[in-house]
């Protein structure tokens, strides 16, 4: 019998995949320049995104590191015979006076802010920098970093701090009212991670300050029957309630 010659298309109709491989070696043999300008447009966007997030871990790293200085300042010690240098002492920073450690600290607070835009780590930097503001007398300033977190939930514990501070605040200048509504809203809210107990001593303050000494006696005798039985903010709600029970009608505020 005579043998029957394929031609090289019935080949590659009949094998697919070796048609397939025989298309793209004519490819590559025919676009060798366009293929060599690919492959290194794509080993440039790749060293490009390994670049890019190298950068990305270093800045972030950096700003961890500030932030922890600016923290490291916030709590500083205080000693008269300091330098000008607050490392001359040591690693811990250690500076004459309260007002030029919170002037270090809100500086170190106010960069990463003005840098990170809204990140978790700029939201903590702010925090503190309403704080360090208080410190320093700054409190327009304070306040509206603080309400500025506070508003903020992308770091919702840093915000019900923030709240809790801003709570204190409004006792402190007689807005009671204000002080009331924020810290029955973090009471209530079940996502709010900060100590009822503190939350509550914090209350009844604010309602003593309106002149709801009933009230105030209610949500301390409240929350004593909630939580642990023995804790030192349990304690510390007994002792409040103690003392406003035994706390003249006409008696002044705790």
């Amino acid at each position: 019998m005579g043998t029957t010659k394929l031609t090289r298309k019935e080949i590659l109709a009949e094998d697919p995949v070796h048609g397939m491989m025989i298309r793209l070696i004519e490819f590559f043999q025919t676009n060798t320049k366009k293929v060599g300008i690919l492959a290194a447009v794509i080993v440039l966007v790749a060293i490009g995104i390994y670049g890019g997030l190298q950068f990305l871990d270093n800045r972030q790293a950096q700003a961890q590191e500030q932030l922890g200085k600016g923290m490291d300042f916030f709590h500083a010690k205080v000693s008269p015979d300091a330098s000008d240098d607050p490392f001359a002492q040591g690693s811990a920073p250690v500076f004459r006076s309260d007002n030029a450690k919170y002037n270090a600290a809100a500086k170190e607070f106010a960069s990463l802010v003005s840098g990170y835009g809204s990140s978790k780590l700029s939201v903590l930097a702010r925090y503190y920098l309403g704080l360090s503001q208080l410190q320093l007398g700054q409190k327009k300033e304070a306040i509206q970093n603080l309400e500025t977190v506070a508003d903020n939930s992308r770091d919702r514990t840093v915000g019900f701090l923030a709240k809790k501070v801003l709570a204190a605040d409004y006792i402190g200048s007689g807005n009671y009212k204000r002080a009331v509504e924020m810290l029955e809203g973090m009471i209530r809210d079940p996502q709010s991670d900060l100590p009822k107990e503190d939350l509550t001593l914090d209350l009844s303050r604010a309602l003593v300050g309106q002149g709801k000494r009933d009230e105030a006696i209610k949500v301390l005798r409240e929350a004593s029957a909630q939580g642990l039985q023995f804790s030192p903010l349990k304690q510390r709600l007994m002792t409040e309630l103690d003392k406003l029970q035994k706390m003249p009608l006409t008696g002044s505020q705790p």
